[in-house]
């Protein structure tokens, strides 16, 4: 399945406003405090994408929706998506199925992107699961601020160790449809998504996952990881370029963007990145937050190697 669209060069990460925070109580909650009202939250949309942010990365929940009522401007949002909690089981029949709210077919949506899953539906197979959860969640997103999908690791990785390749393959024909055309995977296995995706002749518009200094979170291996920002043709968006907080937004940001096409140049990114600074969040989990935007090498769309986004939230790891 060839690429469909280009993603974005520059993100603000928002992730870490509704995602398990993995840094210290009083980073969290200080982030916490600081956007609790959305008047706050949907300033700091706003400085971003003047600072140069193509999109934001966040969960379409009720916090982002009311940020974005604030606005009479479009916002283009990269939803991550399903947003469930760590403990839930994507095989079983989600909360607001059993409670009437919508059913799996009912939930797909209409038009190519549901018909790409029928075969899905019939079988029980993984991606009309997901995808059903992913329609649910995107409820809280307008149609016109939707940018793309990005299925989040925890379904990602899940059919990665099962070897689903029909699951990518469904989730990027039904993302696009669904999502303005843009659709990828969030991963904490860049290595071997990447193997995996080549074997398999699945190319999506982009994928997201751990590049920083220190090796957090690259798997299998830093050299691995690495060796897979090399494959060329397919952008990889980077987050927690602060490696859970130990180096700063500047140092990860000029590493993935060298990783992924040599020298930065004149390193717009992180510059655009402390504009930005006050939200913090990067596309994963990563620590408690303080949005920070997240920065994709120029030229992504056809590059070797990722995208930056920056760590956010501040975090010590993941939003």
């Amino acid at each position: 399945m060839s690429r469909s669209g280009a993603a974005p060069r520059l993100l603000l990460g928002a992730t870490c406003l509704d995602l398990p925070p993995r840094t210290t109580r009083d980073r969290a909650l200080e982030v916490a405090g600081r956007f609790r009202e959305s008047e706050s939250l949907a300033v700091t949309l706003v400085k971003a994408l003047g600072a140069g942010a193509e999109a934001v990365y966040a969960v379409p929940s009720p916090t982002m929706r009311a940020a974005l009522a604030e606005l009479r401007r479009a916002v283009p949002v990269l939803a991550r998506l399903p947003h469930t909690p760590a403990s839930s089981d994507l095989h079983y029949e989600p909360e607001f199925a059993r409670d009437g709210d919508a059913d799996g077919a009912g939930a797909l949506g209409a038009g190519f992107g549901g018909l790409a899953l029928v075969p899905a539906m019939f079988t029980g197979e993984l991606s009309a699961a997901v995808a059903a959860r992913c329609e649910h969640g995107a409820r809280f997103l307008a149609p016109r601020d939707r940018r793309g999908l990005a299925v989040a690791a925890q379904a990602t990785d899940l059919a990665l160790a099962a070897g689903n390749a029909r699951f990518f393959e469904r989730m990027l024909a039904w993302g696009r449809a669904r999502f303005d055309g843009l659709a990828g995977f969030e991963t904490g296995h860049l290595g071997l998504l990447v193997k995996r995706l080549h074997e398999w002749g699945v190319e999506p518009d982009f994928v997201i996952a751990s590049v920083n200094p220190r090796g957090y979170a690259m798997k299998p291996d830093v050299a691995g990881a690495l060796a897979a920002l090399k494959r060329v043709g397919l952008p990889v968006l980077a987050n927690e370029l602060r490696a859970g907080g130990v180096v700063s937004l500047e140092e990860g940001a000029t590493f993935a963007r060298h990783g992924a096409q040599g020298p930065a140049r004149g390193g717009d990114g992180a510059r655009a990145a402390r504009r930005a600074r006050r939200p913090t969040a990067t596309p994963a989990r990563a620590g408690a937050p303080r949005p920070e935007p997240a920065a994709t090498p120029p030229g992504a769309e056809r590059s070797p190697s990722p995208t930056t986004t920056a760590s956010s939230c501040g975090r010590s790891s993941r939003p």
